[in-house]
C-alpha cells in the first residue's frame, strides 16, 4: 500500500459514520425548518422505529462477523479476509444497508417529505465515494475469488 492509499484509508475511516449523523441532523432540520407535506401520518410513521431497530440489528450484526473473522471493520481499512455468509450472501454492504435503513427510518419517523432527502443523499454518498474505494481495496486483495463473489452479490441487495 502506497502514501496515497495510506492517506485515502485514513480519510475514509470516519465518513460512513459521520455521513450517517450528518443525515439525521440533516433529516430533522429539514423536517423542523422546512417541513414540505407530512407524507406518512400517525401512527403509521411510528413504524420508522421498527426500520431504525432492523438496521441497527443488520449493521452490529454484520460488524460482529467481520470481527469474528478477524478483519476490519473500519472504512478503508485492508480487509484481511472476505465475508460472505449471512448476511453478506445477500448484500455485499449490509453494514452500509443497515446505516441507510437507520437514515430512513428517522425520516419515516419525522414522516415529512423534506426528511426524505437525507437518505438519498445518504445512499449517493456511500454509493459513489465509499463503496467504489472499499470495492478497489477488496479486488487489489481477493482478485478472482472477490470478482466470484461480486458478480453472485448485489452491492445492496
Amino acid at each position: 500500500m502506497n502514501n496515497a492509499d495510506d492517506d485515502y484509508a485514513r480519510m475514509y475511516k470516519f465518513v460512513p459514520g459521520s455521513t450517517l449523523v450528518a443525515s439525521i441532523i440533516t433529516a430533522v432540520a429539514l423536517h423542523y425548518f422546512f417541513p414540505l407535506t407530512t407524507v406518512i401520518p400517525f401512527p403509521y410513521n411510528l413504524l420508522g422505529l421498527l426500520i431504525v431497530g432492523f438496521g441497527m440489528y443488520l449493521a452490529f450484526q454484520s460488524v460482529r462477523l467481520l470481527i469474528s473473522h478477524n478483519t476490519t471493520v473500519e472504512a478503508g481499512g485492508n480487509p484481511s479476509s472476505l465475508v460472505t455468509q449471512c448476511p453478506y450472501n445477500y448484500s455485499r454492504n449490509p453494514i452500509y444497508l443497515g446505516l441507510l435503513l437507520i437514515a430512513l427510518g428517522t425520516a419515516t419517523i419525522l414522516s415529512s417529505l423534506s426528511a426524505f432527502i437525507a437518505p438519498i443523499i445518504f445512499f449517493l454518498v456511500v454509493n459513489t465515494i465509499i463503496i467504489p474505494f472499499e470495492e478497489n481495496r477488496l479486488q487489489k486483495n481477493f482478485g478472482i475469488e472477490y470478482e466470484r463473489y461480486k458478480g453472485s452479490v448485489r452491492r445492496w441487495l
